[in-house]
């Protein structure tokens, strides 16, 4: 019977730390970890980002609470629930969603597991899973026995108040987790709308760069255009124009409704694409000092433009689908 709990123990720690671990290296990530989740095209941009954080937030929570040992059965079943649920996924994701299948982002960027891999790990851990229901957590003691020891020992008084209070403690630590998981590392749209500042351009300068000749086979000034202005080797011109590509997708747009500016090499603008595994769009490279007057020094800068009017100005990270799609339903 001793020998069964200590198994029991192992296992039900073991699961707990790589729940835990998971949820930390998916922070640690959480820019490729957002990014992953929203190429699924089942989300907005904003949901994508709140929902990861709230997955983080229940994966650590659940470790946390199984190591502890609160509400044992409950956690467990839990805990086996999110494992079976995770494991069919990657078992149908091949044939339903264009994503990376070279990354599950179980642990983020930090530990790159392919889907074959992750089907092992979630097999292994289901098996532990079985052999954690052998430990029952926190030392179930009844209260009167404790009262009634004349000398009861710390570690038994913990355990007895960890006991009469587990629904309280379930509570405190998922909402402190879910506050640290969006406190710290807030999400982009809700992080620019408390403290960002609005994008802007040079529009005398902008509009000299795009009557420019050399622009002509972009047709800027043609119909809508989702007007593009990148450096190719800015990491935020590259996931702004893989969140763009997500979007183009998703939503049906239309190569010709985007307008892509450049400065940089030739060389580095093909590797901007293939590295960044994105569709080539029309795009022109043009000499950096204009680009950068016309931008005011920033990129990437996203310019919604009607008939050669520009309607909005967006910046990293406030590009959310629902200004792109009201700009070309409208």
């Amino acid at each position: 019977m001793k020998t069964r709990n200590v198994i029991g123990w192992i296992a039900r720690i073991f699961v707990a730390l790589v729940f835990m671990a998971s949820a930390v290296t998916k922070y640690i990530s959480l820019d490729a970890f957002d990014q992953f989740i929203y190429e699924h095209q089942l989300f907005s941009w904003i949901t994508t980002t709140i929902l990861t954080r709230l997955l983080i937030a229940c994966e650590f929570s659940l470790g946390l609470l199984l190591l502890i040992g609160v509400k044992p059965k409950l956690i467990k079943s839990l805990i086996i629930a999110f494992l079976v649920f995770f494991t069919i996924y990657i078992i149908v994701k091949p044939h339903f969603f264009a994503v990376d299948q070279k990354n599950c982002h179980c642990f983020g960027e930090v530990l790159i597991m392919s889907d074959t891999q992750t089907l092992i790990k979630n097999i292994v851990l289901l098996v532990f899973s079985y052999f954690m229901f052998w430990n029952k957590g926190i030392e179930e003691k009844n209260n009167q026995e404790v009262l009634l020891e004349e000398k009861p020992s710390k570690f038994n008084k913990i355990s007895v108040w960890i006991k009469n209070n587990t629904t309280y403690l379930t509570i405190v630590c998922f909402v402190a987790v879910l506050i640290a998981s969006f406190g710290i590392n807030m999400p982009d749209s809700l992080r620019y709308k408390l403290y960002g500042k609005a994008a802007k351009i040079n529009e005398e300068k902008f509009e000299y760069l795009i009557s420019n000749e050399a622009l002509e086979d972009l047709h800027i000034k043609e119909g809508k255009k989702i007007v593009c202005m990148y450096s190719p080797v800015c990491k935020y011109c590259k996931k702004t124009a893989k969140r763009l590509d997500v979007m183009r997708q998703k939503y049906n747009i239309k190569d010709e409704n985007f307008a892509l500016i450049f400065w940089g090499g030739d060389k580095a603008i093909k590797r901007f694409f293939v590295k960044n595994e994105i569709k080539e769009l029309p795009f022109k490279n043009v000499p950096a000092p204009v680009f950068l007057e016309a931008t005011k020094g920033r990129q990437p800068i996203i310019i919604l433009m009607n008939n050669g009017k520009v309607e909005k100005l967006l910046k990293y990270p406030n590009i959310i689908d629902e200004d792109i799609v009201e700009f070309l339903n409208k």
